[in-house]
């Protein structure tokens, strides 16, 4: 298995709600939490969870789940100025601002991402898929 593991936002939602596929997304999780490759999350997908969560059940749920991912052993990645930029030479027709800031998060922490979104394949960046 990679090594290091970066949590694209929909991994969480399918974990989070028990989705086909988030009994896989919970053994790259162990994995992590037992020490056995080093997990990342962008911050940019913090803000995803707490803007879906809020929209889609309430404000309260949003805090919650973004509090869980903060409370466990994955590294929060800032937006750096230079995630920023290579985001900004990653971004495609079709794939969103923030998928491409997860990318080049993922590229900066040499993370392979755990995601189902077939995308992330053409930015350049390794995928461990869940389904």
């Amino acid at each position: 298995m990679t090594t290091s593991l970066l949590f694209d936002t929909h991994a969480f939602l399918a974990f989070f709600n028990r989705e086909e596929g988030s009994e896989k997304i919970k053994k790259y999780f162990d994995v992590v939490q037992t020490g056995g490759a080093e997990g990342f999350v962008a911050a940019i997908t913090l803000t995803e969870l707490a803007y879906i969560y809020a929209r889609k059940i309430d404000a309260a749920t949003a805090r919650l789940r973004v509090m869980q991912v903060q409370g466990s052993k994955l590294n929060i990645i800032p937006l750096t100025p230079e995630i920023a930029v290579e985001a900004g030479l990653l971004k495609l027709p079709g794939i969103s601002v923030a998928d491409a800031i997860i990318a080049a998060s993922a590229r900066a922490t040499g993370a392979a991402v755990v995601t189902n979104e077939p995308h992330f394949s053409v930015l350049g960046v390794e995928v461990c898929g869940y389904k």
